[in-house]
């Protein structure tokens, strides 16, 4: 596999990765999806609240509706970020089912009906608990400095 990878890696400009299913080619840059992860935005970040979530039940599984709960928790501690559709009650099902489909069409879960099931690629995704910190206010100008 080494030689194999390594005559990938320099043909196409991919990284190799070792993964618990196999080998993979990495496309670091995103130049080869239309799908980018991390991006911009509330469907972005909650689409990375749900890959961290669903990271911690990798072997479980779990269902649609507890992703949507999940999401309705963090939008308490999160929404203020969101855009103001995405603050609202009930968004959170929206939400989930955009979420699961980018992860999804990433290939880091298979969807079958309303289960969920994690794929090993989804834990780079994981993150830490996050800090939220108070921004800083702006620094005056002044014409005397």
């Amino acid at each position: 596999r080494g030689t194999m990878a390594t005559r990938l890696c320099d043909a196409t400009g991919l990284v190799a990765e070792q993964r618990a299913e196999g080998l993979a080619l990495a496309d670091e840059d995103g130049e080869l999806t239309d799908v980018a992860m991390p991006a911009e935005g509330t469907e972005a970040h909650v689409t990375l609240l749900v890959a961290g979530f669903l990271s911690a039940r990798q072997s479980s599984g779990t269902s649609t509706d507890e992703v949507a709960a999940f999401i309705a928790g963090a939008r308490q501690r999160f929404g203020k970020f969101w855009r103001k559709s995405a603050r609202e009650a009930g968004s959170e099902h929206e939400l989930a089912a955009i979420a699961l489909e980018r992860l999804r069409r990433l290939q880091l879960l298979h969807l079958d009906g309303a289960r969920v099931r994690p794929l090993p690629a989804l834990a780079r995704f994981a993150v830490g608990e996050a800090e939220l910190r108070p921004t800083a206010p702006a620094p005056t100008a002044s014409l005397f400095d």
